[in-house]
């Protein structure tokens, strides 16, 4: 390991610069009412400052971990960096809510370059017995994106620092931006990479996969799941399936592909995908919890982010005991999954029942983040543990991709039954119904791993 000696220097920079792009989700959140003051943006605007940087991160971030492979993952990270600094400041300067919804666009762009490098640069950097250390540091870091995103994104907006409201949000990101390019730059060498050209076909079939897939999604409450949106996602599975009969053919002739499917032929890798897909369901719990505190309970913006504090402790407290206690992974994740199961079907009956944030209510959260704070390290080191170096990158992508594609659905499946019940049973019941559908969808995350178990105890 003497060739990474600055392996640890190298991760704290990535992971921080990694850090941004949840970061921003959460904290942009936080600042559209003073957003759809500054513009007199309309609803549908609003949603797509929001939906457009999601859209165009869970689109691309499959083809990142690819063009890591290719390019090298110095020179994709750092691009992605320079594409987020650079579109933060169009964010913070925009003359017009049309400007900023391109500028978010871009954002997301340098987002979707950063976060597979990352989880394929520890598995390149660090051997197995100090890659649940490096992967502890990661979520652990990670899981500080919803705490301080809700925090900061509320403290900012209160201060008016220099006579700014909403812009402070995004010039923040500035000058993290520039540390995290000096230190990559001074600290991670640059790879011996071989040279490989880019499948553009598969490319342009995958991205227009996830984006008929996504785009329903996010949009289907909006316009009343019309026949148009059900459309959308039909052609996303047959550009799935053109895309894979695409990729077998390439790879017949020997040529270069996007993703080599015998990725999904390693089962240890295949069968903890959809475990992944499920825990992300969490992100629902964002759209539904903080606008129930604040149109409901009336609650300030600084208020409402301090409700999700303790999600957001057990959460940073997860990864590190993940990274501190030596257990078998099977222990982690029939912990992780409980704690996830138990406590959001147990906040469900606790809002039913008592309405407003209470002791019993942030204990559960605690343990809601704890579990969702072990589930993520465990899984992604499950995950890549039996890939090859060569293959690191794409399965990254594909990783990144699934937590993606988890966290649109999930807010999409969850948002849309918080919404749909607010109206005919209040936001107490609708509340209540949609933490529980948290907890009861890990249900799928339970049964994919005891599946997963007894084909391995067979083998």
């Amino acid at each position: 390991m003497d060739e990474h000696k600055n392996r640890w220097i190298i991760l704290q920079y990535l992971v921080v610069g990694a850090f941004l792009s949840p970061l921003d989700y959460f904290i942009v959140n936080m600042a559209l009412p003073e957003i759809k003051t500054f513009f007199h943006a309309t609803e549908n605007q609003l949603q797509m400052v929001i939906a457009i940087y999601g859209l165009t991160y869970a689109a691309l971030v499959i083809c990142s971990g690819k063009l890591g492979d290719i390019y090298g993952r110095k020179k994709i990270f750092t691009l992605g960096l320079w594409i987020f600094l650079f579109s933060s400041i169009a964010c913070g300067l925009s003359p017009t809510i049309n400007f900023l919804i391109f500028s978010r666009f871009l954002q997301g762009i340098g987002a979707s370059l950063l976060a597979p490098q990352v989880l394929a640069s520890i598995k390149i950097l660090f051997n197995e017995s100090e890659r649940s250390k490096a992967l502890g540091f990661f979520g652990s870091v990670f899981g500080l994106a919803a705490i301080i995103g809700q925090l900061l994104g509320g403290i900012l907006l209160d201060l008016h620092l220099w006579g700014m409201t909403w812009e402070i949000i995004f010039f923040i990101n500035v000058p993290v931006a520039a540390i995290c390019l000096y230190g990559i730059y001074t600290n991670m060498p640059a790879e011996q990479i071989k040279k490989q050209s880019l499948d553009l076909g598969g490319v342009i079939l995958i991205i227009s996969a996830l984006l008929c897939f996504i785009t329903p999604l996010i949009y289907g409450r909006a316009f009343n799941w019309s026949w148009w949106i059900f459309a959308l996602i039909f052609l996303s599975f047959i550009l799935t399936i053109t895309f894979i009969q695409y990729e077998k053919y390439r790879e017949k002739r020997n040529k270069t592909v996007l993703l080599s499917l015998s990725l999904f032929q390693n089962k240890d890798f295949a069968y903890n995908l959809p475990i992944i897909l499920f825990y992300n369901f969490t992100a629902g719990l964002f759209i539904c919890y903080p606008y129930y505190l604040q149109e409901h309970l009336r609650w300030g913006v600084l208020a409402s982010g301090l409700a999700i504090v303790p999600y957001g402790i057990g959460f940073f407290l997860g990864p590190i005991l993940f990274a501190r206690i030596y257990k078998s992974p099977a222990f982690w994740i029939q912990l992780a999954l409980g704690l996830l199961l138990f406590s959001f079907i147990a906040l469900g009956v606790n809002f039913y029942l008592l309405n407003k944030p209470n002791f019993i209510s942030h204990l559960l959260f605690l343990f809601a983040g704890l579990g969702h704070g072990l589930i993520m390290p465990v899984m992604m080191k499950e995950s890549i543990r039996s890939i090859t170096i060569e293959q690191a990158g794409q399965a990254s992508g594909i990783v990144s991709t699934i937590i993606q594609v988890g966290s649109v659905l999930g807010g999409a499946i969850i948002g849309t039954l918080f919404f749909s019940f607010t109206t005919s049973l209040g936001f107490s019941t609708a509340l209540a119904i949609a933490l529980s559908a948290i907890g009861a969808v890990q249900l799928f995350g339970v049964s994919f791993y005891l599946i997963n178990s007894k084909k391995q105890l067979k083998h």
